[in-house]
């Protein structure tokens, strides 16, 4: 039988309708209560808006929130989920380019009955747009129909085994596709969802005592923050069995203070990207080769090609490709060039290298990739061996405008070893040729960062190229 996003709601809440559904700082709604607050906004969309229609949800991390976008689900609207923290005019844009026929701005419910059932979605119906950063100054909107993330739960359940007696958090903004999708993959099978309206590793680490949370969605910087939290705490948490992982790879050096936090927990690494959810994923216990990001997903065709379309031998890097029925449906707006399709392929512009055995080792995006002494550069491989420097907790590099050479890399880096200019351009010269070598080093304590946690490179590359080039050390 087809499914659509929110179909069980009524039916989990017949079968149980007490048990938690939804944790949210101390509101804790029930099965029934929750269902409830769906049906309601459901039937006020029917009545107030025209199927298909995009409703624009720009509240704070909530249970409202996550019951409006339930009701968008099953009511057959689009839910256009905005992120809080926009600039207004960011906000202005999307609303011009969009033009929701509702706002729902804050928490309150609808006061009338739900009364009846508005017609059911198709599988085939968009019902998400989600916004990532995008190239020309509009946030990128994404659209997803009911069919991709119904089989996206389906990848999750089968390669990391979660089920309805699972309590799964994700500490994040909504906003942010990875714990919108935790969220709402838990409410849809069963299992209790436990959010919170703002991230804080402390506020993390409580729910997840208070709730006895079974499962973690994180980025590797909040797991990173929540383990160190945990540690100079004295918590320890073996009730957590999963920790699903999504974004730049998270470094080693973390997985000591995670083992110590998290003892009985299971890691288990996904890349994907909003377009396209899972790529490639990583198992719990499962032996990787080292900088790899795992084999194919589930249902998901990776093949590696040059930029004649011709698919590669393993071994040699190219933009890669991915086909199954996961795949989002277009960008509803600022979408850029990145995103191609051939046939039932897609590539967003990330360039990467199969090897024998399947296993994808990422080189970095092609909207990131620099041209420098004729060689191509992916900031993210040099990003990857600063990382691994002492001292040094975080790092993103960029090719900026010189006059003499036409594309200076420059790197902005935090942590204590972020002084050692020294000792940064030793760790650099044994590891990468001369022309991927950064020839400024900034260091920076406050990191800016993106709703989902990651790092805001747009902010980062922005101070960069705003500082005098004659500085080789500045600290903000």
């Amino acid at each position: 039988m087809d499914r659509t996003i929110g179909d069980r709601l009524a039916a989990l809440a017949r079968q149980a309708p007490d048990r938690p559904a939804l944790a949210c700082g101390e509101e804790v709604l029930a099965r029934a209560a929750f269902a409830e607050r769906v049906a309601r906004r459901a039937a006020d969309l029917a009545r107030r808006s025209p199927p298909g229609a995009g409703i624009a949800l720009a509240m704070g991390n909530s249970p409202a929130l996550a019951a409006a976008f339930f009701a968008c689900a099953v009511a057959g609207r689009q839910a256009l989920v905005y992120d809080p923290a926009w600039p207004p005019p960011y906000r202005a844009a999307v609303d011009a380019a969009l033009a929701p026929a509702l706002t729902w701005a804050d928490e309150t419910e609808p006061a009338d009955p739900a009364g009846t059932p508005p017609p059911g979605p198709r599988p085939a119906d968009p019902f998400y747009v989600g916004f990532t950063s995008g190239s020309t100054g509009l946030p990128k909107g994404y659209r997803r129909n009911h069919r991709s993330w119904i089989d996206s739960f389906a990848v999750s359940e089968q390669a990391f085994g979660l089920t309805p007696d699972d309590v799964i958090l994700a500490p994040g903004g909504l906003s942010a596709s990875l714990h919108l999708y935790g969220v709402v993959h838990a409410l849809h099978i069963g299992a209790m969802a436990v959010m919170l309206r703002l991230f804080h590793p402390q506020r993390a680490l409580e729910a997840i005592v208070r709730h006895g949370v079974t499962a973690l969605y994180a980025t590797p910087t909040q797991l990173q923050m929540l383990a160190r939290a945990a540690v100079e705490e004295g918590v320890v948490l073996p009730g957590v069995r999963l920790i699903l992982i999504s974004g730049a790879k998270w470094r080693p050096q973390t997985r000591a203070l995670v083992a110590a936090a998290f003892p009985r927990a299971g890691i288990a690494e996904f890349y994907g990207a909003s377009e396209t959810s899972f790529i490639t994923l990583t198992r719990p216990g499962e032996a990787v080769p080292p900088g790899s990001v795992g084999r194919a997903a589930p249902g998901v065709d990776l093949v590696i090609r040059d930029a004649a379309g011709r698919d590669l031998p393993p071994g040699a890097t190219g933009t890669i490709w991915v086909a199954g029925s996961m795949l989002f449906d277009g960008y509803a707006c600022g979408g850029g060039e990145e995103a191609r399709r051939d046939g039932g392929h897609l590539t967003i512009g990330d360039h990467g290298c199969l090897d024998a055995a399947g296993y994808l080792t990422l080189a970095g995006r092609e909207k990131r990739m620099l041209v420098t002494s004729g060689l191509n550069v992916y900031p993210e491989e040099i990003e990857a061996v600063l990382a691994g420097a002492p001292g040094i907790l975080e790092a993103a590099v960029f090719g900026l405008p010189d006059p003499l050479r036409g594309i200076e890399l420059v790197a902005v880096l935090r942590g204590p070893g972020a002084a050692d200019l020294a000792g940064l351009r030793a760790h650099c010269r044994r590891h990468l040729p001369a022309a991927k070598l950064p020839r400024r080093f900034l260091a920076r304590d406050e990191w800016p960062r993106t709703a989902g946690g990651k790092a805001d490179l747009r902010a980062l590359e922005a101070w960069a190229a705003a500082l005098r080039p004659r500085r080789m050390l500045q600290r903000s």
